[in-house]
């Protein structure tokens, strides 16, 4: 009997460890016609970085030069691009990108991009993507479902900043796999390799008109995050939160997640791992 109780307790422990694992789903109230006149074009114009910077020195490294961003060649690729959301009345902006998914629908981005973390989902989403300066050659995207970890949503646990959007058709009628050229995803991936983030930076010296490019490589751990995020050299600023982290085979392996007050040039991402996993699957069933 003490050992049937014993497991019971175990996997009671378990299946609620799993539970409170799984992503957090949120459907918006707005439609998406609501959504798409909602964002004229002086609202895509006005809306500010969304930003998340540390203030704590990171675990390993000092300051880091190189690894400077240029703009995508053209014509940009069309998996990548903008993301415009509203918290609390203010207009924000992040970076996205279109992933392969069964139901033709995901855009991948941070946990910041679509949830206060800890707190409330956003409203208004919508993904442009190859966006250049007010153009939308492939359309435009609301997305009236929003997903993120639960990590995130719950604690804003910044090892699991990870978030996803189900966009529905743009006006044109096509579906987000119809329109562009999707990414695929890695999860578990080797940390040690070279990346190219792509992202719309807009604050400082950036417009945020334009997609930007850091061909780099991982530098360095996060032992303050759980995973431990990655960190890599780049000089994109606030707007470029959310741009995927694309590996030699293509793939997505991060998302630009934060900086560090003190760090400069340096971005983290997290380590895509299982509640990323959990995340994109849960995405692709919506």
């Amino acid at each position: 009997m003490k050992r049937l109780a014993f497991l019971a307790i175990v996997l009671f422990g378990l299946s609620g460890a799993a539970a409170q694992a799984r992503p957090i789903v949120h459907k918006s109230r707005e439609t998406r016609d609501q959504v798409l006149r909602y964002w004229t074009a002086e609202r895509m114009k006005n809306a500010v970085p969304a930003q998340r910077t540390r203030q704590a020195k990171a675990s390993a490294g000092s300051t880091t030069t190189g690894a400077t961003s240029f703009e995508s060649p053209l014509p940009y690729p069309s998996a990548h691009g903008k993301v415009f959301f509203t918290d609390s009345g203010v207009n924000y902006v992040c970076s996205g990108t279109a992933l392969v998914s069964t139901n033709k629908s995901v855009v991948w981005t941070a946990g910041h991009c679509v949830n206060e973390g800890p707190g409330a989902f956003y409203k208004n989403f919508m993904f442009v993507p190859a966006y250049r300066d007010g153009a939308a050659p492939y359309g435009k995207f609301a997305g009236p479902t929003l997903l993120t970890t639960s990590g995130w949503q719950t604690q804003g646990e910044f090892g699991v900043d990870e978030g996803a959007a189900v966009v529905g058709r743009n006006a044109s009628g096509q579906t987000l796999t119809d329109a562009v050229a999707e990414r695929s995803i890695v999860f578990n991936s080797t940390r040690n390799q070279r990346y190219k983030l792509y992202g719309y930076p807009a604050a400082k010296r950036f417009s945020g008109g334009r997609l930007m490019i850091c061909d780099t490589a991982w530098s360095r751990n996060d032992t303050s995050t759980n995973p431990d995020d990655m960190g890599v050299p780049c000089d994109m600023t606030g707007g470029s939160s959310g741009g995927g982290w694309v590996t030699s085979t293509g793939a997505v392996a991060s998302v630009v997640s934060y900086g560090y007050n003190g760090l400069k040039n340096v971005l983290f991402g997290p380590h895509l791992e299982t509640q990323a996993q959990q995340l994109y699957s849960t995405a692709q069933t919506r």
